[in-house]
């Protein structure tokens, strides 16, 4: 990680500078003598980490801390001050400032609050992207993807049933059919879905299928025909019958008001399927 000291005492900074910082794994340390020039740096290079004076001229500390949270800039603020004034701590706290330390400082101090912000910078970031990747999941055109969001947690051999099933949704498969697969009885194989997921097989499929017509919908100028038969369905009355009991108007209907109408994951239809039962 990077590191960002600013504070108008030289002393203070050339103390901070010659800190081992190597040794709890910052690379880079950049110095700033006020808040005008830290906030150049943190436009011009990727600090991770500042460690900046609340009392500064041009721009204090605690506003640094309030132009690194209006930006959602990706780094975390640890705050120095000479004053033990409460109120300084609580608007730190409201800016979401990392930490707040005291002067006069040792050196095994500093590192050790650095070293334990490195931390949880680390854990933010691990949480942020975790939240990304389940949002991106879930929005995802992939219907792997969206199984893969929708059902963790759901034991192994049933999620690998569900990714084949999302791959293979356009065939003519069944419930027989994915038994055989897998040398399970159908009855078995049905109830294991059921108890993993809340929803039967061909609520499962179903829903699969009508995420891709929706899609093709929207994105496609195939006509209704062809679209059932792309989307897995084989019978164009049968499609038409379950896309508007699960979104109440037909396919043709859905199409011609297809700018207000929302994207449909799966997990979105198999809750529209389940409220119309």
């Amino acid at each position: 990680m990077n590191l960002l000291v600013a504070d108008d005492e030289m002393a203070i900074r050339r103390g901070m500078l010659s800190l081992p910082w190597t040794s709890i794994g910052i690379e880079e340390v950049y110095e700033a003598e006020n808040g005008l020039q830290a906030k150049d740096i943190l436009r011009q290079k990727r600090v991770d980490i500042i460690i900046s004076d609340i009392k500064m001229p041009g721009l204090t500390g605690l506003e640094l801390a309030e132009y690194v949270k209006e930006y959602d800039l990706d780094t975390a603020v640890i705050l120095l001050t000479g004053f033990s004034d409460f109120s300084y701590a609580q608007k730190a706290i409201r800016n979401e400032v990392f930490d707040y330390m005291l002067k006069p400082l040792r050196p095994k101090d500093i590192l050790e609050t650095v070293s334990g912000v490195m931390k949880r910078l680390e854990q933010r970031r691990y949480q942020k992207n975790v939240v990304r990747r389940y949002e991106t999941d879930a929005d995802s055109v992939d219907l792997g993807d969206q199984i893969r969001h929708h059902f963790r947690g759901i034991n192994t051999q049933c999620m690998n049933i569900l990714q084949d099933m999302a791959q293979s949704f356009t065939q003519d498969i069944t419930l027989n059919s994915i038994a055989d697969t897998y040398h399970f009885s159908p009855a078995y194989l049905s109830r294991m879905i059921k108890k993993e997921t809340g929803y039967s097989f061909s609520e499962i499929l179903n829903s699969m299928r009508l995420a891709e017509a929706v899609w093709l919908l929207r994105e496609d100028h195939v006509k209704i025909g062809l679209l059932c038969e792309k989307s897995g369905f084989r019978d164009a009355r049968y499609f038409s019958q379950v896309f508007k009991k699960a979104f109440g108007c037909s396919p043709g209907e859905f199409r011609k008001n297809a700018g207000q109408q929302k994207n449909h994951s799966i997990k979105s239809i198999l809750e529209l399927i389940q409220e119309k039962k």
